[in-house]
């Protein structure tokens, strides 16, 4: 039986058959919104005859006007992977570290890692003092935040100091999680107005759209936005991807109203999870929950035993910690979910 070790979350091929409760992707479970249905439906198959000119622009414009950023100050792309791997072309790999647990495409892609120290319970203040030593060693680092998988959140205005502080270094923040947290205009790294930041978003995770491939790059690093923009494709994205990530940032009363949904069921996880396990990482102010265990598998082959899928990661593997990765269900599957795991 496939375990999901080795996949990224949302990958469920090879699983046996039978109906699965998926909480092993980042994705908001309330998604997409009634009006991504809406645009999908009224998308004229004539419009998709030619190339999409204009696509990017109209996307790059909402996107710009949610984070509360200039559109000319980002550059448009297939979701933050794209970046991340154009970046490893564009950069040094010796000259990047990465705070470590991090996402998957980002610690294969740059070699460098900075763990928490053996034994040590990892914390806000523990990855920030690996940033600081980070930044004044390496040009580039790179940090997710809210961190992918532990959720811990670095304050905007500790990120900005360190930065400040090393303006030789360049920070890349991949921000994939940040829009689950009601503030996020207030907290994002796009506000920071430093030339030496380079931020990572998209819509994908909180839209609940990951089937569409829409991103943005954001930074005031002229070097920087120059040598990606040269990597671009003619048409970055397609018109339906365009269409559909612009009518989901539409819909602000629906976000609003999800996010606030989705944000109580993750405490109701942390709860549940808290009886069964004790490295449960609680008060993130995201969807998900990250539990330490030794025995991942073991943990991830439990979930599954109940129909539910969640991520396991070995601590042995590079830039992992070992335990699980498990998003929040809507309010009506997290019933389900307790009633599953308590007949067994």
């Amino acid at each position: 039986m496939q375990t999901l070790l080795e996949s990224q979350g949302g990958d469920l091929r090879g699983l046996p058959a039978g109906p699965y409760l998926d909480l092993g992707t980042c994705v908001n479970r309330y998604g997409p919104p009634p009006a991504v249905e809406r645009a999908l439906r009224d998308i004229d198959p004539k419009q998709i005859l030619a190339h999409p000119y204009g696509s990017e622009e109209d996307f790059t414009e909402a996107y710009a006007d949610f984070m509360g950023a200039a559109p000319h100050e980002l550059t448009p792309g297939r979701g933050i992977t794209e970046f991340i791997r154009v970046l490893g072309q564009l950069l040094p790999a010796e000259q990047v570290a990465v705070i470590t647990p991090d996402y998957t495409d980002t610690i294969r892609w740059f070699p460098t890692h900075l763990d928490p120290p053996p034994g040590v319970t990892e914390t806000v203040e523990t990855r920030l003092e690996r940033l600081g030593r980070a930044l004044a060693t390496h040009p580039y680092v790179f940090l997710s935040n809210p961190n992918n998988p532990l959720g811990l959140y670095l304050h905007r205005d500790r990120l900005e100091e360190l930065a400040r502080a090393h303006p030789r270094s360049v920070l890349i923040v991949d921000e994939a999680y940040i829009e689950f947290i009601p503030e996020h205009r207030d907290l994002t790294m796009v506000r920071s107005g430093l030339t030496n930041v380079v931020v990572l978003r998209s819509p994908n995770k909180l839209f609940g759209i990951a089937g569409t491939r829409t991103g943005a790059l954001w930074t005031l690093n002229a070097d920087i936005a120059a040598r990606v923009r040269e990597r671009k494709l003619n048409w970055t994205l397609s018109h339906i991807d365009s269409v559909l990530a612009t009518a989901a940032l539409s819909d602000g009363a629906w976000v609003a109203d999800t996010r606030a949904a989705l944000l109580r069921d993750s405490l109701e996880l942390e709860d549940l999870l808290t009886e069964r396990f004790d490295g449960v990482v609680r008060g993130v102010p995201i969807h998900y929950r990250f539990v330490a265990v030794d025995e991942p598998l073991e943990a991830q082959r439990y979930f599954l035993d109940h129909g539910v899928v969640v991520r396991a990661f070995d601590g042995a593997h590079p830039g992992r910690v070992s335990g699980l990765r498990i998003t929040a269900p809507t309010s009506k599957e997290l019933a389900e979910l307790r009633t599953s795991l308590q007949s067994g």
